[in-house]
This record gives C-alpha cells, sequence and structure tokens, in this order.
C-alpha cells in the first residue's frame, strides 16, 4: 500500500490573515476552516499564535474611548449605536452596534493584521 503524501504548500501573510479570519464567521471553528481549506487544524492555530504575537509586539495600553450615539432611525428596532474599539496595533475601529459579533471580530481581525 502506497501512502498519500500531501504536497507542501506555501502560505503567504496576506492569504493566513484572510483564512484566520473566517474563524468566527458565522460560528465557523478552527475545525471548519482548516476543513474548507484542507490544511490541519495545528497549523491554523499556529498561524493564530503567531499572530497574535506579532501584534502584541506592536501593542499600546488599551483605553477608554469616547462613545457616539447616532440620530434615531425609525426604520430600525434598537437605535444606532456607535462602538469604537481600540485596537492594538494603535488604529481604532468604529462599528455599528447593529453588526453581529461574528462580524465584530472578523473586522478587528482584518484591521489589526493590515
Amino acid at each position: 500500500m502506497s501512502k498519500i503524501r500531501k504536497v507542501r504548500r506555501r502560505w503567504s501573510r496576506e492569504d493566513k490573515l484572510a483564512i484566520i479570519s473566517e474563524i468566527g464567521v458565522d460560528g465557523s471553528t478552527v475545525l471548519d476552516v482548516s476543513r474548507r481549506h484542507d490544511m490541519d487544524r495545528h497549523l491554523l492555530k499556529r498561524w493564530v499564535r503567531q499572530m497574535g504575537r506579532e501584534s502584541k509586539k506592536n501593542a499600546t495600553p488599551a483605553a477608554f474611548l469616547p462613545l457616539v450615539v447616532c440620530e434615531p432611525d425609525p426604520n430600525l428596532a434598537e437605535p444606532c449605536v456607535l462602538i469604537e474599539v481600540g485596537l492594538s496595533n494603535g488604529r481604532r475601529l468604529t462599528l455599528s452596534s447593529n453588526l453581529s459579533n461574528a462580524r465584530i471580530r472578523r473586522f478587528i481581525v482584518l484591521v489589526e493584521a493590515a
């Protein structure tokens, strides 16, 4: 019996970040994402750890930021609230509170990695 051998692939930093950003979107787990990209889940976990260490090197301390409330929109069930998030890389991200937690996490991962 011959053993099936996988070809070793090279991933760019942008590819790694794009794949990592899929974790948590619509409930996707590390296992789901690794299967979708035909890769070992341990490799994906290693990427997450590496990217976390890189972002911590450039981290600035967390700070409280002002909160701005939008004008009420009669078409929305809840009032629109903008959330401003200070990221570890020094950038600020302003998001609507109407976004799902998964989308907010994805935006944070993308902006921190950029």
